[in-house]
């Protein structure tokens, strides 16, 4: 073997050496690192504790337990496998709603809540269902991934709407399946009086007839004149409108709350894709009285806007059955909406409201 031959092997062996040592020094920094780690509580990302809570018993294969708390606690966040949802507040069930609660001993099984909701649907008027893990805890809609917690149900009957009051036989149909679902599973319930709540029926139904209105007023062109599509769009998205799927310019308070629309006077709706070639001879602003988020501020803002496109268009504003419009009968308009808002108030129905949204739907 010659000189260099043998210093090359003596490299190679010095390089080979180093290679070993650099990775046993790599594993031993990672195995420390990993066991310091370990001597940590860690966050149970399926599971949503925080360090040092205790686990779900049912990981461990024990029973639920329900969740108790003390009436006048804070709610905390309820945790379940898989998901975290936040307490809400117990929903609004009054003055509306035929409610009844079912409180088990178990769980319900999902068997029972499907019938349930199978049950409801066949219903001739609106049924809401909300889950609760028991006295104390907060009521929650009806969710597949909470329904193997949940011990008590809430279920609402809607007593009137548009599209109807709720009759005694409608009434005895929704107890009757009620009472049927806690007979099988074993449920406790208390079965509603429904002579009393088709009264109450009646009373939202003859509410709705006094304070279910709509107040329009109209922009109208002079004789022979037109407006066109993309000027009548310019002006509403200048007065904050904007339209909307339903071919109707809406002004809102808060998103998915309309104060008022602007509808066109034609048949042919606002659509993006005709409004350009389009023109018309009228529009008009409309105030949906009781659903009107923010009650009279919603009148005077219409009146506003209305104006200002009767004046940016040169046109004539009038009322319902084409009269000019002046400032003595916006007045009276005024006035009698105050009176219609002050009767919602006093019946606990806030214009605009959730239960508004609902009995005016």
């Amino acid at each position: 073997m010659s000189e260099l031959q043998l210093w090359l092997l003596v490299l190679g062996i010095v390089v080979v050496a180093g290679v070993y040592a650099f990775n046993w020094l790599q594993e031993r920094n990672h195995r420390k690192r990993t066991e310091a780690a370990f001597d940590q509580p860690q966050h149970d990302v399926l599971m949503g504790l925080p360090p040092g809570k205790p686990r779900d018993p049912m990981l461990d294969g024990g029973r639920p337990a329900p969740v108790e708390l003390p009436r006048d606690a804070p709610e905390e966040p309820q945790t379940h496998v898989g998901w975290t949802t936040r307490a809400t507040p117990e929903p609004d069930f009054t003055p509306i709603d035929c409610t009844v609660v079912l409180t088990a001993n178990a769980p319900f099984p999902q068997t029972a809540l499907d019938d349930l909701s199978s049950a409801a649907a066949a219903l001739a008027r609106p049924v809401r269902v909300f889950g609760s893990g028991g006295a104390g805890a907060s009521w929650l809609p009806l969710s597949e991934e909470g329904s193997n917690r949940y011990r008590r149900l809430k279920v609402a009957l809607q007593l009137a709407d548009r599209q109807g009051v709720a009759t005694k036989s409608d009434l005895d149909n929704f107890s009757d399946m009620i009472s049927d679902l806690a007979n099988r599973i074993g449920a406790s319930l208390e079965l509603p009086d429904t002579a009393a709540y088709a009264k109450q029926a009646k009373v939202l139904d003859e509410l709705c007839a006094e304070v279910d209105i709509a107040v329009g007023i109209s922009v109208v062109a002079a004789s022979g004149d037109t407006f066109a599509g993309t000027t009548i769009r310019a002006l509403a998205e200048a007065e904050g409108l904007r339209l909307q799927a339903d071919g109707l310019f809406h002004s809102e308070t808060t998103p998915g709350i309309t104060q008022f629309t602007l509808d066109n006077q034609d048949p042919e709706p606002f659509f993006p894709e005709t409004i350009r070639s389009m023109s018309t001879a009228g529009i008009t602003f409309l105030l949906d009285v009781p659903r009107a988020g923010g009650g009279i501020e919603a009148f005077d803002r219409m009146v506003e806007v209305a104006q200002q496109f009767a004046r940016s268009l040169d046109a004539n504003l009038v009322d319902d059955n084409r009269q000019p419009l002046n400032d003595a009968g916006l007045d009276a308009t005024r006035r009698a909406l105050a009176t219609v808002f002050s009767t919602m108030d006093a019946r606990g129905i806030v214009p605009g409201g959730p239960l508004a949204l609902r009995l005016f739907s």
